[in-house]
Protein backbone atom coordinates (compact mmCIF):
# COMPACT_ATOMS: atom_id res chain seq x y z
CA UNK A 1 0.00 0.00 0.00
CA UNK A 2 2.98 2.44 0.73
CA UNK A 3 3.90 1.99 -2.57
CA UNK A 4 1.51 2.60 -4.14
CA UNK A 5 0.50 5.75 -2.11
CA UNK A 6 4.36 6.65 -2.90
CA UNK A 7 3.88 5.58 -6.76
CA UNK A 8 0.16 7.93 -6.97
CA UNK A 9 2.52 11.10 -5.89
CA UNK A 10 5.06 10.42 -7.69
CA UNK A 11 2.57 10.89 -10.96
CA UNK A 12 0.13 12.72 -10.35
CA UNK A 13 1.36 15.32 -7.13
CA UNK A 14 4.58 16.02 -8.08
CA UNK A 15 5.74 18.53 -11.31
CA UNK A 16 9.06 15.77 -12.03
CA UNK A 17 6.69 13.19 -12.15
CA UNK A 18 6.18 11.50 -15.68
CA UNK A 19 9.52 11.87 -17.11
CA UNK A 20 10.24 9.94 -20.20
CA UNK A 21 12.92 10.30 -22.72
CA UNK A 22 11.09 12.71 -25.19
CA UNK A 23 10.07 14.63 -21.96
CA UNK A 24 11.89 15.74 -18.75
CA UNK A 25 10.07 16.81 -15.76
CA UNK A 26 12.37 18.79 -13.22
CA UNK A 27 11.25 18.11 -9.56
CA UNK A 28 11.08 21.78 -8.34
CA UNK A 29 10.80 21.02 -4.39
CA UNK A 30 11.24 18.58 -2.14
CA UNK A 31 8.48 16.45 -0.80
CA UNK A 32 9.08 17.30 3.19
CA UNK A 33 8.65 21.05 1.69
CA UNK A 34 5.36 20.04 0.26
CA UNK A 35 4.03 17.91 3.01
CA UNK A 36 4.74 21.27 5.69
CA UNK A 37 1.17 22.98 7.05
CA UNK A 38 0.37 25.83 4.71
CA UNK A 39 1.53 28.53 7.06
CA UNK A 40 4.91 27.29 7.26
CA UNK A 41 5.20 27.41 3.35
CA UNK A 42 4.02 24.01 2.52
CA UNK A 43 1.11 22.66 0.38
CA UNK A 44 -0.65 21.14 3.79
CA UNK A 45 -0.11 17.13 2.07
CA UNK A 46 0.29 14.61 5.04
CA UNK A 47 3.37 12.42 4.22
CA UNK A 48 2.40 9.04 4.16
CA UNK A 49 5.13 7.69 6.86
CA UNK A 50 4.71 10.01 9.58
CA UNK A 51 1.00 10.28 9.46
CA UNK A 52 0.86 6.61 9.80
CA UNK A 53 3.18 6.83 12.64
CA UNK A 54 0.74 9.13 14.03
CA UNK A 55 -2.19 6.90 13.74
CA UNK A 56 -0.04 4.00 15.37
CA UNK A 57 0.25 6.35 18.17
CA UNK A 58 -3.55 6.34 18.97
CA UNK A 59 -3.14 3.03 19.64
CA UNK A 60 -0.48 3.56 22.58
CA UNK A 61 -2.41 5.97 23.72
CA UNK A 62 -5.19 3.85 24.08
CA UNK A 63 -3.18 0.87 25.59
CA UNK A 64 -2.30 3.42 28.58
CA UNK A 65 -6.30 4.08 29.22
CA UNK A 66 -8.38 0.77 28.65
CA UNK A 67 -6.64 -1.11 31.24
CA UNK A 68 -9.93 -3.74 31.50
CA UNK A 69 -10.54 -3.85 27.96
CA UNK A 70 -9.97 -7.58 26.24
CA UNK A 71 -7.46 -6.29 23.31
CA UNK A 72 -5.43 -4.77 25.72
CA UNK A 73 -5.32 -7.98 27.95
CA UNK A 74 -4.57 -9.56 25.43
CA UNK A 75 -1.51 -7.92 24.46
CA UNK A 76 0.10 -7.67 27.85
CA UNK A 77 -0.82 -11.43 28.27
CA UNK A 78 1.34 -12.09 24.77
CA UNK A 79 4.34 -9.25 25.44
CA UNK A 80 4.18 -8.68 29.07
CA UNK A 81 3.86 -5.28 30.93
CA UNK A 82 6.86 -2.22 30.70
CA UNK A 83 7.54 -0.15 33.53
CA UNK A 84 4.40 0.88 34.97
CA UNK A 85 2.35 -0.78 32.31
CA UNK A 86 2.29 1.83 30.10
CA UNK A 87 3.31 -0.03 27.32
CA UNK A 88 4.21 -3.58 26.70
CA UNK A 89 7.46 -4.91 27.04
CA UNK A 90 10.09 -5.19 23.77
CA UNK A 91 8.64 -7.07 21.51
CA UNK A 92 11.88 -9.46 20.13
CA UNK A 93 10.44 -12.44 19.30
CA UNK A 94 10.34 -13.37 16.03
CA UNK A 95 7.36 -15.35 15.52
CA UNK A 96 3.69 -14.49 15.40
CA UNK A 97 1.81 -11.65 14.62
CA UNK A 98 4.43 -8.23 14.11
CA UNK A 99 1.19 -5.97 14.24
CA UNK A 100 1.93 -4.47 17.93
CA UNK A 101 5.60 -4.79 17.13
CA UNK A 102 5.42 -2.52 14.92
CA UNK A 103 3.02 -0.27 17.04
CA UNK A 104 5.45 -0.68 19.95
CA UNK A 105 8.78 0.50 18.19
CA UNK A 106 7.05 3.78 18.30
CA UNK A 107 7.01 4.06 22.04
CA UNK A 108 9.91 6.11 22.54
CA UNK A 109 9.15 9.02 20.26
CA UNK A 110 5.35 8.76 21.57
CA UNK A 111 6.49 8.80 25.57
CA UNK A 112 8.07 12.10 24.53
CA UNK A 113 4.77 13.98 24.76
CA UNK A 114 3.40 12.18 27.47
CA UNK A 115 3.27 13.46 31.09
CA UNK A 116 1.10 11.38 33.98
CA UNK A 117 -1.32 12.97 36.15
CA UNK A 118 -1.05 11.13 39.81
CA UNK A 119 -3.55 9.23 41.51
CA UNK A 120 -2.65 6.34 43.67
CA UNK A 121 1.02 7.09 42.51
CA UNK A 122 1.08 3.47 42.13
CA UNK A 123 2.03 3.26 38.47
CA UNK A 124 4.32 6.21 38.10
CA UNK A 125 8.05 6.28 38.98
CA UNK A 126 9.07 9.65 41.46
CA UNK A 127 12.37 10.15 39.49
CA UNK A 128 11.97 8.79 36.19
CA UNK A 129 8.64 10.15 34.93
CA UNK A 130 7.63 13.16 33.84
CA UNK A 131 4.60 13.83 36.33
CA UNK A 132 5.56 17.48 38.13
CA UNK A 133 6.71 20.16 35.70
CA UNK A 134 7.96 19.63 31.87
CA UNK A 135 11.28 17.47 32.64
CA UNK A 136 11.48 14.70 34.96
CA UNK A 137 13.19 15.10 38.82
CA UNK A 138 15.94 12.37 37.53
CA UNK A 139 16.72 15.46 34.86
CA UNK A 140 16.20 18.18 37.06
CA UNK A 141 18.05 17.08 40.09
CA UNK A 142 20.88 14.57 38.76
CA UNK A 143 22.85 14.94 42.24
CA UNK A 144 20.33 14.49 44.32
CA UNK A 145 19.21 11.65 42.26
CA UNK A 146 22.84 9.48 42.69
CA UNK A 147 21.97 9.66 46.30
CA UNK A 148 18.97 8.74 46.34
CA UNK A 149 18.08 5.07 47.98
CA UNK A 150 15.50 3.99 46.23
CA UNK A 151 16.25 5.71 42.11
CA UNK A 152 13.12 3.38 40.74
CA UNK A 153 10.49 3.54 43.35
CA UNK A 154 6.97 4.53 42.43
CA UNK A 155 5.23 7.62 44.09
CA UNK A 156 3.44 5.50 46.19
CA UNK A 157 6.01 4.11 47.60
CA UNK A 158 8.45 7.24 48.95
CA UNK A 159 4.60 8.29 50.63
CA UNK A 160 3.63 7.39 54.11
CA UNK A 161 0.87 8.53 56.76
CA UNK A 162 2.44 9.15 60.19
CA UNK A 163 0.57 7.57 63.05
CA UNK A 164 -2.32 8.42 64.02
CA UNK A 165 -2.19 11.44 61.11
CA UNK A 166 -4.40 11.18 57.75
CA UNK A 167 -2.49 13.32 55.40
CA UNK A 168 0.45 11.53 53.59
CA UNK A 169 3.48 13.03 53.08
CA UNK A 170 7.12 12.77 51.67
CA UNK A 171 9.38 9.78 52.99
CA UNK A 172 12.50 10.55 50.79
CA UNK A 173 15.80 9.09 51.85
CA UNK A 174 19.19 9.09 50.50
CA UNK A 175 22.66 7.28 51.21
CA UNK A 176 24.19 10.13 52.97
CA UNK A 177 23.92 13.33 54.78
CA UNK A 178 23.56 16.65 52.43
CA UNK A 179 26.76 18.94 52.05
CA UNK A 180 26.65 22.47 52.41
CA UNK A 181 26.59 23.04 48.72
CA UNK A 182 23.90 20.69 48.27
CA UNK A 183 21.11 22.00 50.20
CA UNK A 184 19.48 24.74 47.88
CA UNK A 185 19.07 21.98 45.34
CA UNK A 186 17.24 19.63 48.08
CA UNK A 187 15.21 22.79 49.44
CA UNK A 188 14.41 23.31 46.00
CA UNK A 189 13.31 20.15 45.80
CA UNK A 190 11.05 19.90 48.58
CA UNK A 191 9.52 23.12 47.97
CA UNK A 192 8.44 21.91 44.32
CA UNK A 193 6.93 18.27 45.33
CA UNK A 194 5.60 19.71 48.75
CA UNK A 195 2.83 21.58 45.89
CA UNK A 196 1.57 18.64 44.91
CA UNK A 197 0.74 15.79 46.90
CA UNK A 198 -1.18 12.84 45.38
CA UNK A 199 -4.06 12.04 48.02
CA UNK A 200 -4.71 8.28 46.35
CA UNK A 201 -8.20 8.32 45.60
CA UNK A 202 -7.86 7.90 41.72
CA UNK A 203 -5.79 6.23 39.17
CA UNK A 204 -2.92 7.12 37.42
CA UNK A 205 -3.62 8.67 33.91
CA UNK A 206 -1.61 9.57 30.74
CA UNK A 207 -1.40 13.88 29.81
CA UNK A 208 -0.78 14.27 26.01
CA UNK A 209 1.21 17.55 26.40
CA UNK A 210 0.65 18.72 22.86
CA UNK A 211 -3.20 19.65 23.74
CA UNK A 212 -4.57 21.84 26.02
CA UNK A 213 -6.98 19.52 27.17
CA UNK A 214 -3.91 16.43 27.80
CA UNK A 215 -5.93 14.31 25.32
CA UNK A 216 -4.26 12.93 22.30
CA UNK A 217 -5.16 13.50 18.49
CA UNK A 218 -3.61 12.40 15.47
CA UNK A 219 -2.96 15.68 13.89
CA UNK A 220 -1.07 17.09 17.00
CA UNK A 221 0.96 14.00 16.95
CA UNK A 222 1.73 14.16 13.03
CA UNK A 223 2.96 17.68 13.50
CA UNK A 224 5.10 16.93 15.87
CA UNK A 225 7.02 14.29 14.30
CA UNK A 226 7.21 16.79 11.18
CA UNK A 227 8.93 18.99 13.29
CA UNK A 228 7.68 23.08 13.23
CA UNK A 229 9.49 25.42 10.51
CA UNK A 230 10.55 28.93 11.88
CA UNK A 231 10.46 30.60 8.43
CA UNK A 232 8.06 32.73 7.75
CA UNK A 233 6.04 32.65 4.76
CA UNK A 234 3.62 35.20 3.07
CA UNK A 235 0.79 32.49 2.53
CA UNK A 236 -1.94 34.71 3.36
CA UNK A 237 -0.95 36.94 -0.29
CA UNK A 238 -0.69 33.84 -1.70
CA UNK A 239 -3.51 31.84 -1.29
CA UNK A 240 -6.32 33.84 -0.07
CA UNK A 241 -6.65 36.45 -2.84
CA UNK A 242 -9.85 34.57 -5.33
CA UNK A 243 -7.10 33.73 -8.01
CA UNK A 244 -6.75 30.52 -10.51
CA UNK A 245 -4.97 28.04 -8.77
CA UNK A 246 -2.50 27.93 -10.77
CA UNK A 247 -1.15 31.03 -10.91
CA UNK A 248 -1.68 30.85 -6.86
CA UNK A 249 0.88 27.84 -7.34
CA UNK A 250 3.47 29.60 -9.60
CA UNK A 251 3.19 32.50 -6.52
CA UNK A 252 3.87 29.80 -3.98
CA UNK A 253 6.88 28.27 -6.14
CA UNK A 254 8.38 31.79 -6.89
CA UNK A 255 7.96 33.17 -2.80
CA UNK A 256 9.99 30.12 -2.69
CA UNK A 257 12.81 31.29 -5.45
CA UNK A 258 11.85 27.44 -6.89
CA UNK A 259 10.95 28.54 -10.63
CA UNK A 260 12.53 27.29 -13.38
CA UNK A 261 14.81 30.11 -14.20
CA UNK A 262 18.02 30.11 -15.94
CA UNK A 263 20.22 29.81 -13.18
CA UNK A 264 18.11 27.06 -11.47
CA UNK A 265 17.89 25.10 -15.04
CA UNK A 266 22.19 25.16 -15.02
CA UNK A 267 22.18 24.12 -11.00
CA UNK A 268 20.10 21.05 -12.09
CA UNK A 269 23.00 20.41 -14.69
CA UNK A 270 21.14 21.48 -17.57
CA UNK A 271 23.54 22.46 -20.04
CA UNK A 272 22.69 26.48 -20.96
CA UNK A 273 24.76 29.15 -22.38
CA UNK A 274 25.77 31.31 -19.61
CA UNK A 275 24.85 35.25 -20.40
CA UNK A 276 28.54 36.13 -19.66
CA UNK A 277 29.47 33.72 -22.24
CA UNK A 278 26.85 35.69 -24.54
CA UNK A 279 28.04 39.30 -23.37
CA UNK A 280 31.72 38.21 -24.83
CA UNK A 281 29.81 36.80 -28.31
CA UNK A 282 29.00 40.87 -28.66
CA UNK A 283 32.56 41.53 -28.16
CA UNK A 284 33.88 39.23 -30.35
CA UNK A 285 31.21 39.77 -32.93
CA UNK A 286 31.13 43.52 -33.44
CA UNK A 287 34.27 44.83 -31.44
CA UNK A 288 34.23 46.88 -27.78
CA UNK A 289 33.22 49.85 -30.14
CA UNK A 290 29.76 48.47 -30.63
CA UNK A 291 29.61 46.70 -27.29
CA UNK A 292 29.38 50.02 -25.79
CA UNK A 293 26.25 50.58 -27.62
CA UNK A 294 24.67 48.14 -26.93
CA UNK A 295 25.47 48.33 -23.04
CA UNK A 296 23.20 51.43 -23.11
CA UNK A 297 20.40 48.95 -24.33
CA UNK A 298 19.07 48.23 -20.82
CA UNK A 299 18.90 51.69 -19.52
CA UNK A 300 17.03 53.70 -22.57
CA UNK A 301 14.40 50.38 -22.34
CA UNK A 302 13.71 50.82 -18.58
CA UNK A 303 13.63 54.86 -18.74
CA UNK A 304 11.50 54.52 -22.17
CA UNK A 305 9.16 52.34 -20.29
CA UNK A 306 8.86 54.93 -17.30
CA UNK A 307 8.46 57.74 -19.60
CA UNK A 308 5.33 55.85 -21.29
CA UNK A 309 4.13 54.65 -17.35
CA UNK A 310 3.97 57.84 -16.67
CA UNK A 311 2.20 59.49 -19.46
CA UNK A 312 -0.16 56.71 -19.32
CA UNK A 313 -1.02 57.38 -15.80
CA UNK A 314 -0.92 61.12 -15.17
CA UNK A 315 -1.73 63.00 -19.20
CA UNK A 316 -3.64 60.17 -19.99
CA UNK A 317 -1.92 59.94 -23.34
CA UNK A 318 -0.76 56.14 -24.96
CA UNK A 319 2.20 55.67 -27.89
CA UNK A 320 1.42 52.60 -29.89
CA UNK A 321 3.73 49.88 -30.24
CA UNK A 322 5.52 50.92 -33.28
CA UNK A 323 5.74 54.64 -32.05
CA UNK A 324 7.56 53.00 -28.45
CA UNK A 325 10.11 51.09 -30.95
CA UNK A 326 10.97 53.91 -33.28
CA UNK A 327 11.15 56.62 -30.36
CA UNK A 328 13.36 53.47 -28.55
CA UNK A 329 15.68 53.79 -32.06
CA UNK A 330 15.82 56.90 -32.05
CA UNK A 331 16.83 57.30 -28.46
CA UNK A 332 19.49 54.87 -28.94
CA UNK A 333 21.13 57.15 -31.85
CA UNK A 334 20.91 60.00 -30.30
CA UNK A 335 23.06 58.41 -27.10
CA UNK A 336 25.14 57.09 -28.78
CA UNK A 337 25.84 60.34 -30.68
CA UNK A 338 26.44 62.03 -27.26
CA UNK A 339 29.13 59.21 -26.00
CA UNK A 340 30.93 58.93 -29.22
CA UNK A 341 29.92 55.40 -29.83
CA UNK A 342 29.01 56.53 -33.12
CA UNK A 343 29.19 58.80 -36.65
CA UNK A 344 26.10 57.33 -38.46
CA UNK A 345 24.19 60.22 -40.34
CA UNK A 346 20.86 58.67 -40.34
CA UNK A 347 18.73 55.80 -38.28
CA UNK A 348 18.83 52.79 -41.01
CA UNK A 349 22.59 53.26 -41.19
CA UNK A 350 22.90 52.90 -37.43
CA UNK A 351 20.79 50.33 -37.67
CA UNK A 352 22.08 48.36 -39.82
CA UNK A 353 25.58 48.81 -37.82
CA UNK A 354 24.82 46.99 -35.22
CA UNK A 355 22.67 44.07 -37.26
CA UNK A 356 19.09 44.69 -36.46
CA UNK A 357 18.14 44.88 -40.58
CA UNK A 358 19.41 43.05 -43.38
Amino acid sequence: MEKKLFGWKRLYLSKGGGSSEECFKYPLVAWDKVCLPVEMGGLGIRNVVPFNQALLGKWLWRYGHEVTHLWRRVISSKYGKGQGAWSTNVCRRSHGCGLWRSINEGWESFSKHLSFVVGEGTRIRFWHDRWIGDTTLKDLYPKLYVCSTVKNACISEVLWIPEGGTIRVWNLTFYRAFEDWELAASNSLLQLIQTCIPQGNTRDTLYWRLKGDGKFDTQSYYLAIQGASNSLFPWKGVWKPKIPKCVAFFLWTAAHGWTLTLNNLMLTGRPLANWCYLLSCWYQRHGKHNSNIWNLVPGYLMWIVWLERNRRSFEDKEKTLDELKLLCHCSLLEWSRCWGFTDCSSLSEFLSSLSLVS
